[in-house]
Parts: C-alpha cells; sequence; structure tokens
C-alpha cells in the first residue's frame, strides 16, 4: 500500500472512535416508547419524562435491550433469547418492568427492550456489558433522561450535557 502521510487518521482506534461517536449521536437522537398499561410513552435524550414518571413512581428509570442489529450478524432468534435472558436478570434481581422500544427517527433499526425500576446504575452497566450493549439510558425521577455509553468518550468529541460516558 502506498503511504499517503494520512494513514494516521486511518488506523483502528480513529475508525473505531468514529463509529462511537456516530452511535452515540443516533442513540441520542432516537425515539423511545414503554408501555404503561394499555398506553405507550414517548421518552428521549435530554427531555424530562414526567409522565412516565407519574405512572410509574419509580426513583430512578433503566432503558436496556439485550438486542443487537442485524448488522452485527444478530439473528431475530439470536435476539429473543438474550432478551429472554436478560428478563430472567431482571426478575432474578427482583425488578418492576416495562416493555419498551427505540428506533431511529425514521421509526426503522426498532430495538425492543426493557424500562426497569429503581435498577442501581451499576447494575444497569453491568447488564449492559454483559449483554453487548453500547449504551443504556438512564435517569432520576424530575431530571432529564440521559445517555450512558459504555465506551470511553473518543477523542475529539465535545462533552455533550445528556450524554455520560461510561467507558
Amino acid at each position: 500500500m502506498m503511504e499517503t502521510g494520512d494513514d494516521g487518521a486511518m488506523d483502528g482506534n480513529a475508525i473505531q472512535d468514529e463509529e462511537v461517536a456516530k452511535l452515540a449521536k443516533a442513540y441520542a437522537a432516537a425515539h423511545y416508547f414503554v408501555t404503561v398499561g394499555h398506553r405507550e410513552w414517548l421518552f428521549g435524550v435530554g427531555q424530562l419524562a414526567e409522565d412516565i414518571e407519574r405512572e410509574l413512581g419509580a426513583e430512578s428509570y433503566l432503558f436496556i435491550t439485550a438486542w443487537n442489529p442485524p448488522a452485527n450478524t444478530a439473528t431475530v432468534a439470536d435476539n429473543v433469547a438474550a432478551d429472554e435472558h436478560l428478563q430472567a436478570r431482571i426478575r432474578d434481581g427482583g425488578f418492576h418492568h416495562c416493555s419498551a422500544l427505540g428506533s431511529n427517527a425514521q421509526g426503522g433499526a426498532v430495538e425492543y427492550g426493557w424500562v426497569v425500576l429503581n435498577v442501581p446504575l451499576e447494575t444497569g452497566d453491568a447488564w449492559a456489558r454483559e449483554f453487548g450493549q453500547a449504551g443504556t439510558l438512564y435517569w432520576k425521577r424530575n431530571e432529564t433522561v440521559r445517555l450512558r455509553m459504555l465506551w470511553p468518550r473518543p477523542s475529539g468529541v465535545a462533552d455533550e450535557p445528556h450524554i455520560d460516558w461510561a467507558g
């Protein structure tokens, strides 16, 4: 391969950093829904979730999924099995949870998940890592919904007010 002087910008870390930054932006712009009773409630990163908090009455909230997109070669069967395993973790911990999903702003790229009530942040992080997730949403009552990325903040990515890099 011919050396062009910009090969350093194409190293694995630079490519990974760029992809992680894109993923964080996509998660932050996505739409999330939780089913409470027979109603779905919309929530998103950087927003208050007053309706959900009023309906569920918890002190903290975690949105988590075990689904991985087809680009990662996960089949529907793989995703369903992972989701069942995640549900078992939630139940074994004694946590109340509600069906939820996330989708891109156009309504595609749907990933099914759960809003789990009053789960400690450390437990949510451990579950996310166990199920190969890049991020979760986590917030406390009367605070805005925050995106919690499970990787370190990529170099060159500015601090965002509603994104936590848990690396």
